[in-house]
């Protein structure tokens, strides 16, 4: 019986916490920016750059993607830090804010 109470709990937080977030929007691009399939590796690769293009030990890389100037992308998420877009019907991060 509790497991169903707590079951039903939490599906009335995600429901009501997906029913406040935003629509994604359309944007395009200012500048060329790479976007990895998460933030955490898009951060691992920007402190990478800061030590002359080595990755961390142990670090496996998915494989990012440098999407070009000029090109329209769906941003679901944006803030100082992060931005969280979808291209090409994919989601991608990048560990810098942009819009």
């Amino acid at each position: 019986m509790i497991r169903i109470v707590l079951a039903a709990a939490s599906c009335l937080l995600v429901s009501a916490a997906g029913a406040q977030s935003t629509a994604p929007r359309k944007a395009t691009l200012s500048e060329d920016i790479r976007f990895c399939p998460s933030w955490a590796e898009a951060h691992e690769r920007t402190m990478a750059s800061l030590n002359n293009g080595r990755r961390p030990p142990g670090a496996r890389w998915k494989g990012c993607v440098v999407i070009k100037k000029g090109n329209e992308v769906e941003v679901v998420a944006s803030d100082d830090q992060s931005t969280e877009i979808v291209y090409k019907k994919k989601h991608w991060f990048a560990d810098q804010g942009i819009f």
